[in-house]
This record gives C-alpha cells, structure tokens and sequence, in this order.
C-alpha cells in the first residue's frame, strides 16, 4: 500500500508540476506572441511610411522627367519644323531652277538652227 499512495502522491506532484510548467511555458508564449505583433505592427507602419515616402519620390521624379520630356519633345518638334522649312525652299528652288531648265530646253527646241 505504501507503494500505492507513494505513486499516487507523485503522480499529483508530476501533475501539479506539469501544470505549473504549462501555465509558464503559455505566459511565456503570450509574452513572446505579443512581442511579434508588435513587431509586426512597427514593421507594417514603417512599410507603409515607406511605401508613402516611396510614392510621393516617385511622383516627383516622374514629374520632372514629365517636364524634361516635354521640353525635349518641344525641342525635337522646332527643329523639325525648321528643316521642313529648308526643306521646302530646296524644292522650291529645285522646281524653280527645274522649270528654267525646262523653258530653256523648249526654247532650243523650236528655234531652227
């Protein structure tokens, strides 16, 4: 019998021990699972200011490539238009010089020789 309640006594000591070492073991987890929320929660706010400070750069820059590829669109459509406009007097002095050489010729071809 002595066996019997020396086993049972321990039994309750294991048990109780157990549960004691339990209930450390989950604050500790409570106090471990606190700690990642509020880590994640510094990790989502620092993303987000981030995230905001990224997208005001962006705009920014993206802004002032806007500006700087009007300009040079600008640019570009100037010159464009000034070579039109030599190239039209090429033409125009081509077909001048063209209608000359054309008058030219038809004046030889009806004089007799």
């Amino acid at each position: 019998m002595n066996n019997i309640a020396g086993g049972m006594r321990s039994l309750c000591e294991d048990i109780i021990t157990g549960r004691e070492d339990r209930r450390s073991t989950i604050k500790q987890l409570k106090g471990k699972a606190e700690t990642i929320r509020d880590n994640a929660r510094r990790f989502l706010a620092d993303s987000k200011k981030f995230h905001e400070e990224m997208g005001k750069d962006l705009k920014e820059a993206l802004r002032g490539g806007r500006e700087d590829l009007i300009q040079n669109v600008n640019a570009l459509r100037e010159d464009f238009r000034n070579r039109e406009k030599e190239v039209r007097a090429d033409l125009a002095e081509a077909t001048k010089i063209w209608n000359q050489m054309k008058e030219t010729l038809r004046d030889r071809k009806m004089k007799p020789k």
